[in-house]
């Protein structure tokens, strides 16, 4: 327990004790007949007893001098060695031996400074001042050494046997080698310290997520019959809500705080507290599903928000982390920020749907327009369609440059002429189709005439002058949608055998 002067240690017939002392069974034990002392030498575990009386002697002396404090006190090594002095070890047992690896008691005693190898005392002032404030016991895990040089964990357990808690004059110590339970203990906080830096060190935003209530909510939906989450939450928001904000952020490394623009991780798990969103409100949905069915968490792809409000598209890939033995249930989420992916994908989609020489819509995205009016029955829907009047002339005389200049002169037109709601596509080489959703004859007529007007205006000036032909169809439920298309195409053509002017409308 404590590192002792070489002359401190004495038998229980007060004999000092040392490298030259030969201990025979009556000098330091009692009779082979005593119960009490066959009990104590047989014992499976290390026992000392000491007397500690003269310590507490000098203890109180220094009281009585005006020493408060004792662990203060015992900084002092002057103090320290005083008590150490005092402190008489009556008996051990065998098991003692053993441990430290003594052939004798003679042994044991002579190495006692290196079996206790503690300068400051650490262990010997702390039970000292435990028993010091009343304790009559006292427990404390510390490391000694055996007479070999072998490092042991060994856990005291000390007090002060019935009758002398006042004197200190009988103090049993019991001391249990712990190595291998402190080397387990060692190997486990070494990985987790490991664990803890992997994760801090990830070059990878990573967050560690609580599930547990969300877990013990779902076992009591089960147990009282529930069979349909998703209804669940339907007909009971407040119970979704409470199983939402159940789950609680516990880490975040530092990309991750920095994905979110978090300053710290109590930051990011208010944020995350608050709400993120409907779409983090679909996110919770899936996931709670996926647990409700066993199926437990994979990758998802999220939307989430920073904390400014900026959007973050992330691949968020869960991990549920093996048990730490109290009970909850730990979700590791790494994510990766998909957001310039999206935003490619997003151009890539804009591109095949876009003609490259207009801007405008291109056949395949006219068509996929004009399927969905038709199956959501948007009544009525107008159609308009143009066509460029002399664009192969132009072509022959001019060369085809000055050709798609027409095209893209026209393609300005309309999208600077059309409205929002409405879709300008280029569905040919020189022809254009403008579909209307919720628009009936009249004002199709009148946007027609706008775009006539466009045209005009646009020739001003302009080396080669632009002309087109119109034609318009309406649909309003009847037959299918492509019958107001080919009505608008043939009131085109109309209109371009017309040849009245460069802009013919009909």
């Amino acid at each position: 327990m404590a590192r002792l002067p070489e002359d401190t240690a004495r038998c229980s017939h007060g004999r000092r004790l040392n490298s030259e002392t030969t201990f025979t069974d009556d000098a330091c034990r009692a009779a082979p007949g005593d119960l009490e002392a066959g009990l104590f030498d047989l014992a499976p575990v290390s026992l000392w007893l000491q007397d500690l009386s003269a310590l507490k002697t000098c203890l109180e002396g220094w009281r009585a001098a005006g020493m408060d404090d004792l662990r203060a006190w015992l900084r002092d090594p002057a103090h320290l060695l005083a008590v150490q002095r005092l402190i008489r070890i009556e008996r051990v047992n065998r098991h003692t031996l053993r441990l430290y690896e003594a052939r004798d008691e003679a042994e044991l005693f002579a190495h006692i400074p290196a079996i206790f190898d503690d300068p400051r005392a650490d262990a010997l002032v702390e039970v000292l001042c435990q028993l010091w404030a009343g304790a009559t016991q006292a427990r404390l895990v510390t490391q000694n050494r055996t007479i070999g040089g072998r490092v042991i964990d060994v856990s005291y357990a000390g007090r002060l046997l019935p009758g002398h808690e006042d004197d200190w004059a009988r103090f049993l110590i019991s001391v249990e080698d712990i190595t291998q339970r402190e080397e387990m203990r060692r190997r486990e906080d070494a990985l987790a310290r490991f664990a803890a830096s992997l994760f801090e060190r990830s070059p990878v935003p990573t967050l560690v997520r609580d599930e547990s209530g969300l877990a013990a909510m779902l076992a009591d939906l089960r147990a009282a019959g529930v069979v349909d989450l998703a209804a669940h939450m339907a007909a009971h928001p407040d119970w979704a809500e409470a199983a939402r904000a159940s789950l609680a952020i516990v880490g975040a490394n530092p990309p991750a705080l920095v994905l979110f623009g978090a300053a710290d991780g109590d930051a990011l798990a208010h944020h995350v507290a608050v709400g993120l969103g409907v779409e983090a409100w679909r996110v919770f949905a899936e996931e709670a599903l996926a647990l409700w069915a066993g199926a437990g968490h994979g990758v998802r792809d999220v939307l989430f928000r920073r904390i400014d409000g900026g959007a973050l598209h992330l691949k968020a890939q869960y991990a549920e982390l093996p048990g730490q033995g109290d009970g909850r249930r730990l979700v590791q989420i790494a994510l990766t920020d998909i957001g310039a992916n999206k935003r490619a994908e997003a151009r890539l989609e804009t591109l095949s749907h876009t003609d490259s020489l207009t801007g405008l819509l291109n056949r395949a995205a006219y068509a996929a327009h004009l399927e969905r009016l038709e199956a959501e029955r948007i009544v009525p829907t107008s159609v308009i369609v143009a066509d460029l009047n002399g664009l192969k002339a132009v072509n022959d005389r001019r060369g085809h440059d000055a050709g798609d200049a027409l095209i893209r002169r026209f393609g300005r037109v309309l999208a600077a002429r059309v409205p929002a709601s409405a879709h300008a596509a280029r569905i040919g080489g020189d022809e254009f189709a403008v579909l209307l959703p919720g628009t009936g004859p009249e004002s199709a007529a009148a946007l027609a005439l706008r775009i006539a007007e466009g045209v005009e205006r646009a020739n001003d000036g302009a080396d080669t002058p632009l002309g087109v032909s119109l034609g318009i169809g309406t649909w309003t439920g009847e037959g299918p949608l492509n019958a107001a298309v080919t009505r608008a195409d043939a009131r085109m053509y109309a209109a371009k055998r017309g040849r009245r002017g460069r802009v013919r409308v009909a």
